[in-house]
């Protein structure tokens, strides 16, 4: 143990004939002495103009003694905190045993490496930052307007290894068992795990991610990137990504130097320099290989099997049906689990706003979302209307329309859209090959696909691999739709290709064995539209689409026609059928058909009973749609005791001007999430509320109080009406609709016999022109002034 009295002069002479031996990176060590001023531009070239490393040393060892106790002291603070480089680990003992006094103001931020090195580090973070940027802006540019900020949303991350064959048997024969809705449920993953990428980051162990396709594999490992590349710190290190999926880069005989620098990032100076720091003290060297299927570049692989760059930490992502050729015990295996339910309302809510409901309240569609590539095209299709354009969103359909257009244009190695109908069309027989696999799936009641075997990359990116064990050393690969209304939709897709099913599915769905078949429907009603995005084009004859339009929708509406019927006409043997007329109204609203909505209207005599219904943002768009194609005759609309949402409320009071309603029709109506409008007269919500009642006397004539009297109920704002009868009063006349004023006569004078009023909140000339309106005295207490009357 050294003196603490010693002085560092005395220290470095005391060990000059081990320092010649052990000092290491001598270049680092004269960059750092050279930015402390410890040694001039002149000192430095005589040290290098030397010819042997020892010459070297000696020469570095003389100038700094020469200089005093504090340019050692100087000097041995360097190379305790530059060790690892810098000095034999037999030296490691010596220098943490010099009394270093403990100085707050210390400067440490000394060269890891040399000055090649740290500048070549520079330029990958610089690189990483860009690339992750890149990742997003890309996903960013799928939306048109209102572009939301995209950015790394909490994936599910298990650790806990891969369950086995039986346990997945097990898993499937449950989920089979259970209700529509949760069915969908399960697909969401719980988010159990407290792994994040940040720990991942900062675990020394090689990574394996697996994960089905779309589940959030790249964006985790853009994630890591963009973490190392704004991670503060002194370390010298290093971290490189490639994207397996574009391996025409890659050559089989690549060298490690061709890959890191040709591949990756060139760089600026001192290629030898870097290359030996990293292949020297490769345990500050991260490698990501994304999407790899195969080993079968050979610096790939001797790097992955630590031939190469035995220290460097490498993470490898891909898909589970490639990871047995992947997966080594050394590794931590980690499943990409994608979004769990709060992780899809975080998200939707970000890019949404306050069009999340549509989302948010369809649990198809909230399910659909778990899967991070599925969320993206959600959000984008819901944001692709503007409200200019039209106050409906997109059909379902449409959305799944779009998700498998754009998971071909991935597959297809990012074929340009121009070209994408073509790849499609060349793809048909694959395609139509999993259209019919999942429509016999879907009618014997199970996700397993046994009997389908297909080795295309376009095809398997909507599918998970199912390993099952059927004896004691043999295993066998099956498929499964990544959710179960994805292999709905191409069973759809199926049925139109064989329109002679279409019957014998219409009537199987009126059985309690297949009724699950009638949600095949609203997919066939889109897709036999030509509208666009389109799908159908690329993969069936259009005369044989346009031939099955001409008598499907008018089928369907007859085939369920006792369905539709109201209750007390349906006779003893239609009793047993459930009556779904907001089913239907879904069909249509994806068909935008308006003639055979007329037609679904007379076969109910325009009366439509959604009493005690729960309506979603999704549905009320869709009753919309059916109500406002009635323009010859107005049509019964019954929403007693039913229950909607703020959004809802806007999409159907659209329609008011086609229909005719009793007091009952809204007779206990309620309110979804009621408790976020209470006592919020002056958010939102209060917008909503004077937008709604605007549209009710714009539509319903001099009955409309009624149904504003009810939006008061709802609203929760009985217990301050004065004041919402002067804003709504002030809400007509600063729109413009003077016509409408007569009107509110009678709504004001049902208001309570004595009026509250602040008049610090509001001009009094607002409450006189009320008052003018009302046919006898009103009692009006007044605050907020120092006068009061009646």
């Amino acid at each position: 143990m050294a003196c603490t009295t010693q002085s560092a002069s005395e220290y470095v002479r005391s060990a000059r004939v081990h320092l010649v031996r052990e000092l290491k990176s001598l270049s680092v060590i004269v960059e750092n002495l050279y930015q402390q001023g410890v040694l001039s531009d002149e000192e430095v070239s005589e040290i290098k103009a030397e010819k042997h490393d020892f010459d070297k040393t000696r020469s570095l060892l003389d100038s700094v003694r020469k200089k005093g106790e504090a340019a050692c002291y100087e000097f041995l603070k360097i190379i305790d905190e530059t060790r690892k480089r810098t000095l034999g680990r037999t030296m490691h003992h010596w220098i943490s045993c010099f009394p270093f006094k403990e100085d707050t103001q210390m400067d440490t931020n000394y060269l890891q490496g040399s000055r090649p090195c740290h500048q070549y580090q520079a330029k990958l973070k610089l690189k990483a930052q860009k690339m992750s940027t890149e990742f997003w802006k890309s996903n960013k540019n799928l939306f048109e307007e209102n572009k939301p900020d995209l950015s790394y949303t909490s994936l599910v991350l298990d650790t806990q290894g891969s369950p086995s064959p039986s346990k997945i048997k097990k898993l499937k024969n449950k989920k089979s068992k259970l209700s529509r809705p949760k069915k969908m449920k399960t697909y969401i993953p719980e988010d159990r795990s407290e792994m994040s990428p940040s720990k991942l980051l900062a675990l020394k162990e090689d990574i394996l991610l697996v994960g089905k396709p779309g589940i959030g594999k790249t964006a985790l490992s853009h994630e890591l990137l963009k973490l190392w590349a704004e991670r503060n710190s002194k370390k010298l290190d290093y971290m490189f990504y490639f994207d397996m999926r574009e391996t025409s880069h890659i050559t089989k005989d690549m060298s490690l130097e061709d890959l890191l620098f040709n591949v990756f990032s060139e760089l600026d100076e001192g290629k030898e320099e870097v290359l030996e720091d990293i292949r020297k003290y490769s345990d500050n060297v991260t490698i990501i290989f994304d999407g790899v299927t195969d080993l079968s570049s050979s610096v790939v692989q001797r790097i992955v099997e630590k031939d190469l760059l035995p220290d460097a930490k490498v993470i490898v992502t891909c898909r589970p049906d490639d990871e047995e050729d992947l997966f080594s015990g050394d590794s931590l295996r980690v499943e990409v689990k994608g979004f769990s339910e709060q992780s899809v309302r975080t998200y939707i809510a970000e890019t949404l706003g306050e069009e999340q409901g549509h989302v948010l309240r369809n649990v198809e569609l909230l399910t659909l979302c778990h899967v991070p590539m599925y969320a993206l095209m959600v959000a984008a299709c819901f944001s692709f209307q503007t409200p200019e354009d039209s106050p409906q969103p997109n059909s379902i359909t449409e959305i799944y329309i779009n998700i498998v257009r754009f998971c071909l244009q991935i597959s297809s190695n990012k074929t340009k859209k121009k070209n994408l109908n073509s790849f499609i069309s060349n793809k048909s027989e694959e395609l139509l090959s999993l259209a019919e696999a999942a429509f016999h799936a879907t009618e014997g009641k199970t996700v397993n696909l046994t009997e389908f075997q297909c080795e295309d990359s376009c095809v398997l990116s909507f599918l998970k691999p199912l390993v099952l064990k059927v004896a004691l050393t043999e295993t066998v690969t099956t498929y499964a739709f990544l959710h179960y209304t994805m292999q709905e939709f191409f069973a759809a897709l199926w049925l139109l290709k064989n329109p002679d099913k279409i019957k014998d599915v219409f009537q199987q769905c009126l059985t309690e064995e297949k009724k699950h078949m009638k949600h095949l429907i609203p997919f066939m009603c889109r897709l036999l539209t030509d509208k666009s995005p389109s799908l159908m084009k690329c993969l069936i004859p259009d005369q044989q689409l346009k031939k099955t339009s001409e008598w499907f929708f008018e089928e369907m509406i007859n085939t369920f026609s006792p369905q539709l019927c109201k209750k007390d006409e349906a006779g003893p043997e239609d009793s047993r059928l459930d009556v779904d007329i907001l089913f239907y109204c879904h069909c249509l609203y994806e068909s935008q058909c308006p003639e055979q909505c007329v037609y679904f209207l007379e076969r109910l005599d325009y009366d439509l009973d959604l009493s005690g219904e729960s309506l979603s943002p999704y549905s009320c768009c869709a009753v919309a749609y059916v109500v406002t194609q009635s323009s010859k005759r107005k049509i019964w609309l019954n929403l007693e005791g039913s229950e909607l949402s703020e959004q809802g409320m806007r999409r159907l009071f659209g329609c008011l001007q086609n229909v005719q309603c009793s007091r009952t029709t809204y007779r206990g109506l309620r309110l979804q999430e009621q408790e976020q409008c209470r006592g919020t007269p002056e958010s939102e919500t209060k917008q909503l509320l004077l937008d709604l009642c605007l549209e009710a006397a714009l539509h319903k004539g001099e009955s409309f109080h009624h149904v504003v009297n009810t939006l008061f109920s709802l609203f929760s704002v009985n217990t301050d009406l004065n004041n919402i009868l002067l804003d709504f009063y002030q809400h007509v006349v600063s729109d413009g609709f003077f016509s409408v004023i007569p009107k509110l006569k009678t709504l004001f004078q049902s208001a309570p016999a004595v009026w509250s009023i602040n008049l610090s909140e509001r001009k009094s000339s607002i409450l006189l022109e009320v008052l003018k309106l009302t046919s006898e005295k009103k009692q009006v207490k007044l605050t907020g002034c120092s006068l009061s009357g009646s």
